[in-house]
């Protein structure tokens, strides 16, 4: 049963891909379109939309990880920093702290190319199930403008205080310390952003002035905010992307 379990999760993770590279090309196409006919036509793109989820997972006793009043900060964070970056608006869909208990292993996660394999194996069932139970993390037939569901864990493997996988899914994890301002050394505004960033298949940059710098040590030492020409271009073509109507 178990074997089988794990080639089923590796068909819909498979399937999931596909369908999301098939979204994306198709977003792309879209906006690619937009630009052109506004070239031809004088017009302007208004800013598009993010859509954005935030689900709070409970600990083994049934405490919550952290408050919906705890993550704003982080939330409007990210808006102002796509907005000025990439004129995209970040939308706060809701914030829900889920009913029940989680698991131990959803709520310390694997970081990067092991929760990757956890997904492809079917060993991230909980979230999917997380997932489903909240229509506000949409469904498979938004096939433009899906919310990027964030789900807060307790801790995520290693030095690692989000992750995401990519094109592969439409959610990203992050570690609750992130959110609790009495945490110095550990509160960091820039990481639900950095996540966003990956959803929307922005990879690693190596400057430390950019939002997808891979590292960020606060209190001193936070990662930049800035985007480059390109990821500007890779966002607002992304499937997760409401597109702004044309002025």
């Amino acid at each position: 049963m178990g074997v089988l379990y794990r080639l089923a999760g590796a068909v819909r993770y498979a399937g999931r891909t596909a369908g999301a590279l098939a979204a994306d090309l198709a977003s792309a196409g879209a906006r690619a379109g937009q630009v052109v006919s506004g070239a031809v036509t004088g017009t302007t793109a208004n800013p598009g939309t993010i859509r954005l989820t935030v689900l709070v997972l409970r600990d083994e006793r049934g405490i919550p990880l952290a408050s919906a009043e705890q993550i704003t900060g982080s939330i409007a964070r990210a808006g102002a920093i796509f907005t000025a970056e990439a004129n995209l608006r970040v939308r706060h869909v809701a914030t829900h702290v889920v009913d029940g208990p989680a698991p131990t292993e959803a709520l310390n996660p694997r970081a990067n190319k092991l929760l990757l394999l956890d997904e492809a194996i079917g060993r991230t069932r909980y979230y999917h199930d997380v997932l489903a139970r909240y229509p506000d993390t949409g469904s498979v037939a938004d096939v433009v403008g899906r919310p990027v569901t964030a789900l807060v864990v307790r801790e995520i493997a290693g030095s690692t205080t989000g992750c995401s996988l990519g094109i592969s899914a439409d959610w990203v994890v992050v570690q609750a310390a992130l959110f609790d301002r009495a945490r110095t050394g550990e509160y960091d505004e820039t990481v639900l952003a950095h996540e966003i960033g990956h959803a929307l298949n922005l990879p690693h940059h190596p400057a430390s002035d950019n939002l997808m710098y891979f590292s960020s040590s606060p209190p001193d030492h936070l990662r930049g905010t800035e985007l480059a020409a390109w990821q500007r271009a890779v966002v607002n073509a992304n499937r997760h992307v409401v597109p702004g109507l044309s002025s």
